[in-house]
């Protein structure tokens, strides 16, 4: 999917986990501008989240799975 294909939120989520480069091509896969995507959408929850909106999460776990765990411990071993 390229970018220009995104419509709607489910477009947009779509796109995001099935990001490869920004060209849509399968490869070379674009590590760091993935990761900045996702330092971007950080930014977004702390900069916009309400104390109350952290506090719903807490009410539907799990909301991470196994993998999305591994990877942010993962990321905690490098900070």
């Amino acid at each position: 999917m390229n970018i220009e294909q995104v419509k709607t939120f489910e477009d947009l989520e779509q796109y995001l986990r099935e990001f490869t480069n920004f060209s849509g091509d399968p490869v070379p896969y674009d590590f760091n501008g993935a990761f900045h995507l996702f330092l971007a959408v950080l930014d977004n929850l702390a900069n916009h989240s309400l104390d109350a909106d952290v506090e719903v999460l807490g009410e539907d776990r799990p909301w991470l799975t196994e993998k999305q765990l591994d990877f942010l411990r993962k990321l905690g071993q490098v900070s």
